[in-house]
Formats: structure tokens, sequence, C-alpha cells
């Protein structure tokens, strides 16, 4: 059986108390009205506090005084409760009561007042319900290539297209197993609706590459929405690393896999988006294998040391 790589510790947490006095009311959350009228463009860190990246580029635009030209522009540092207690003896510190990234539906919202997760949610809650586009910075722990994750809406799609890097685009099933995502919030999710938000998981943890592929992301979108100069995006895409041509590869979620042992592990690439042919062994969970449940099946996202009762992976498709 493979075993899971480690993958070096290539960033550093930053101290980020200058950035608490935000300009919206709300600590570490930054919005700027330019002089015309335009979308309201959020781009958010640190829904996990783990994800490094994302802070990384937040922070770096915020040093670099960009100012919209016309709508709103959100820069916002989420759980920064969870990420002031990473460390390189606290690597996994995702969150701390429950997970920032699976309460956005009303009826938990309101059922969680209490959870340090719920109550910063409650906090940005008036600030999200007034974003036009919303780019969600995020990472993986194994080392994926960057990706998209967003539901299966062509508004949304859109914009992925839009975006163009990176290229390859996680459609979201309609059952949510685990709960709601910030980009699952109420007008992100109608059709009738123009509110669009996108999930962007730009490469492995604590890697460089990942805040590389995050501020290219993170730039087009200021560029794709017009919410910056044109020059100025120019310049901002100047200081991106030029990443290799990406075709557009979508996928889909098909099905969960949930650990049935402590001791599931995986047989091929721990990167995931392998293809497997229908009856052949992906895992073993304990002395049970894992077999891919119809032929040209993909490992999508596996975690790192899933407990029983855990989703370890999930089983996906290509769309076209």
């Amino acid at each position: 059986m493979s075993q899971a790589p480690d993958y070096p510790l290539e960033l550093k947490p930053e101290d980020l108390s200058p950035y608490r006095q935000g300009t919206s009311g709300v600590d570490y959350v930054h919005s700027f009205r330019g002089p015309r009228a335009g979308p309201h463009v959020m781009i958010n860190a640190l829904t996990h506090g783990n994800e490094l990246c994302g802070m990384h580029v937040v922070k770096r635009l915020l040093d670099l005084n960009i100012r919209p030209v016309c709508g709103e522009l959100t820069l916002s540092f989420a759980n920064v409760a969870a990420y002031q207690c990473f460390s390189p003896q606290r690597l996994d510190a995702r969150f701390l009561d429950r997970d920032f990234n699976r309460l956005w539906h009303d009826k938990l919202l309101q059922e969680d007042s209490h959870s340090i997760e719920a109550r910063r949610a409650h906090e940005m809650l008036p600030i999200v319900c007034t974003v036009d586009r919303l780019l969600d910075l995020h990472s993986t722990w194994h080392a994926l290539q960057p990706f998209f994750v967003l539901p299966k809406l062509a508004k949304t799609r859109a914009l992925a297209d839009a975006l163009g890097y990176p290229g390859r685009q996680l459609f979201l099933p309609e059952i949510r197993h685990e709960g709601y995502h910030l980009i699952d919030y109420n007008a992100f999710r109608q059709d009738n609706d123009s509110a669009v938000a996108l999930i962007v998981e730009c490469g492995q943890h604590f890697a460089r590459s990942s805040v590389d592929n995050a501020w290219l992301t993170a730039v087009r979108m200021l560029q794709v929405c017009g919410i910056v100069d044109p020059a100025v995006a120019a310049d901002l895409l100047a200081t991106a690393v030029a990443p290799a041509s990406t075709p557009i590869e979508r996928f889909e979620i098909v099905q969960p896999v949930i650990a049935e042992s402590d001791h599931l592990e995986m047989l091929g690439n721990y990167a995931g988006f392998d293809a497997y042919p229908f009856g052949a062994c992906a895992a073993m969970d304990g002395h049970q294998p894992i077999l891919a449940p119809f032929d040209d099946a993909i490992v999508i996202a596996p975690r790192p040391s899933p407990a029983k009762g855990q989703q370890a992976f999930a089983w996906g498709r290509r769309v076209v």
C-alpha cells in the first residue's frame, strides 16, 4: 500500500493584528467603494485556519492599497481564530468548534450562535449578503493541481470559464453530505439571481506554488469583474507566475466514500483525479477493498488519514 506523503512547510504564518481594524465594521474585513457604480466583489481567505495561500494574497492586496474604480471591493480574513492556533505543531488548525465552510444555510445559522465559527459567520453575514462576485481562496492537504469548486449552475460555470485559470472545474452534487459551503449561501445558489461564488483550491496547504496560483486567480477575478483599473490589473498580472496552458476539464462528484475503519489507505496517487476502470481497486479500508463503481471513475480529493465515519474521498466522473 502507498504511504501518504509528508509535505514541507514552505509558507509561514504572518501577524494579522495590523489588519484587525477593518473598514466594514467587522474585524479583519476590509471594504472599499469605488467612485462609480459596479459589482461588489469579495476575495476571501482563511475559511480554514491552516490554508495559508489566501492569507498571503489578501494581505498582499491590502498592502498594495488596491482600490476599486467602480463598485465595491471586500478583502477578508474569515476564520482568524483558527488561524491564530496554526503552528508547525498544529498543522491541522482547520477550525476550532466546527467547520466554518459547512454551516452556510439559514437553518444551520439560526440553530447556532455559540460556536466560534458560527459567531464569525453571523458577523460576516451582512456583508456576504451584499456580494455579487465571491472568490473563496482555499488549498488542499495533498498536492493537487489547482481547480475550481462550484455548483452546477450556468452562471457559475460562465465565471469559471471567463477566469480561465485554473482550467479544472469540479461541480458539487445537489446533496450536501457534510453541510453547506460559503459559496452555497442563498443568492449564490439561486438560478434567478446574478450573484456568483467560486471556491478555488490552489494547491498544497504549505507550498509556495499555492500562493502563486491563488494570486493569479484573484487578480484575474479583479480583472474580469472590471473592478480595478486595467493598467493596475496588468501590472498585478505581470507579477504572477505564468502557468502552463491548462485546457478546461470538468468533473462532477457522484458519491462519497465513507471510511468504515480507521485504516483506509489509497493505492494510487494521493493527488487525486486518477481514473479507474470498473471494478478496479482504488483503496483498502482495513481489509476491505474499495472498487471503482463504474468505468472511468475519478478519485476526487482524498483526505489524509480519514477516521471511521469520515469521508475518505469521493467518486466522480468527467462531464462536458
